[in-house]
């Protein structure tokens, strides 16, 4: 449930509140600061300890030159410096690991307690330790050293800052030689230290925190906006899928319509839409048609093909549906079928207030799929490169299809004698360079006839 609300409203986090001891109220929040905290600060920690272990043989160093002959000295490196060590050397180990902030307060306040020990008796020894402002010193140092050189989180630092409070204060009681007076004096200056550096290690950490609190706010919006990215990718692609389909099913539903009145099969419409891509296909890196051969136009072609004869709609029965060769009267009004189809597609892109690509084809193949490389097709008596693209290829498919198939007035002719009379067109009906792409791929155009046979 978190989850679902992080990812669907950012600004919670920044309405997240924290408390005065320095913990999210949401348990799956401070679940993911804690395991942010302990990745972050693991190796800081780690570094401290060794800080710590070099400071304490300066400190070593620094009173031996100024009491060479205080033997107390000499208990920093025998005492807290193997507390540091063995410090350091467990923060190695996987228990160690999974309890870093634990095991790094442990070992900070034992270094304290072993410290004022080992001042006390520098006191005794007539240096200055645990009753000189070295002593208040160390104390600041060790406290500051907890808040926040060590790194670890409020709540252990609190522990164990209060445990060297505890320390100072009870090494101090356990001395003899200390007045009443004196003991209050420095109670009163260590508590108000320790008070000071809690302060400071707790404004630490709620910065930290809130700080945590921006940048997982910031996450959260960019998952929010990636996450409603990826809802419009997928509300593009499904629009643009259902209108493809769309676009299918109207192609079919127009397709069928044509074949209800025409006396060609459906096959036929499946048969020269292959041809046609097929041609594409092989002509799409020729110099002279890449222009218009694209992947995207390809496959427009395809979808286009089986309305090239929408027009024939039309055309009247009684001559659509004649069992025999037209008289030349009616192959004049056959020939209109380009025109109506041309002309239906136009008033459709008028009434939409605008061009669609895909009727556009569908538009120019209908119109100019009978027009003849020499000139002498129709409807306009276009020739040679003026023929769309689209059109010359529809022209190819569409002729060879027709001697392939049986007529009311025909038998069908075979593959090779079809293409001999396609050959025989090259440069008079259909473009040369298409008739040659014809030639090249002839057994997947034989292939295509084959698998779509009436």
């Amino acid at each position: 449930m978190e989850d679902t609300l992080r990812n669907a409203d950012p600004s919670y986090f920044a309405r997240l509140p924290l408390r005065l001891l320095l913990s999210f109220p949401d348990h799956d929040h401070e679940q993911r600061f804690r395991k942010f905290y302990n990745k972050f600060y693991y190796r800081y920690a780690q570094a401290s300890l060794l800080v710590g272990a070099i400071l304490i043989v300066g400190d070593f160093t620094a009173d031996c030159l100024a009491f060479p002959s205080n033997a107390g000295n000499d208990l920093r490196l025998s005492v807290c410096l193997p507390i540091l060590g063995a410090g350091l050397g467990f923060s190695f180990t996987q228990y160690a690991r999974m309890r870093w902030q634990l095991v790094m307060a442990i070992f900070i306040a034992l270094v304290g307690a072993s410290l004022f020990a080992i001042l006390l008796e520098i006191d005794r020894q007539g240096g200055m330790g645990l009753k000189s402002w070295v002593g208040i010193l160390n104390f600041v140092f060790m406290q500051i050293y907890c808040f926040l050189i060590l790194g670890i989180q409020f709540n252990f630092a609190l522990a164990a800052g209060g445990f060297i409070l505890f320390a100072f204060e009870a090494t101090m009681f356990a001395d003899s030689t200390e007045t009443t007076l004196s003991f209050v004096y420095f109670s009163y200056h260590v508590i108000t230290l320790f008070m000071l550096a809690a302060g400071i290690g707790w404004w630490r950490e709620y910065v930290l925190r809130k700080d945590f609190v921006v940048q997982d706010t910031l996450r959260a919006a960019q998952f929010a906006l990636s996450n409603q990215n990826s809802i419009l990718e997928y509300e593009v692609r499904k629009r643009t899928n259902d209108l493809t389909t769309s676009q299918d099913a109207a192609i079919l539903t127009l397709a069928a319509l044509v074949e209800t009145r025409d006396n060609e099969t459906g096959n036929h419409v499946r048969r020269t839409q292959h041809y046609v891509r097929e041609l594409a296909r092989k002509l799409k890196s020729h110099p002279g048609f890449a222009h218009a051969l694209s992947e995207k136009q390809i496959e427009m072609l395809f979808k286009s093909a089986p309305l090239h004869d929408i027009g024939k709609v039309g055309i009247p029965d009684h001559i659509l549906r004649k069992p025999g060769r037209l008289e030349p009267e009616e192959f004049e009004i056959m020939k209109t079928h380009t025109t109506i189809g041309h002309q239906a597609i136009e008033t459709a892109q008028n009434q939409l207030g605008m061009k669609v690509e895909f009727l556009a084809c569908v538009q120019e193949i209908a119109l100019n799929h009978h027009e003849r490389w020499d000139g002498g097709g129709y409807p306009r008596g276009l020739s040679g490169a003026d023929i769309p693209v689209s059109a010359r290829l529809m022209a190819l498919a569409d002729v060879y299809d027709a001697l392939i198939s049986e007529r009311v007035y025909k038998k069908a002719f075979g593959h090779d004698q079809a293409v001999a009379i396609i050959v025989d067109g090259r440069g008079r009906h259909f473009d040369p360079d298409v008739v040659d792409a014809f030639l090249a791929i002839d057994d997947k155009i034989k292939a295509v006839a084959d698998r779509y046979r009436d």
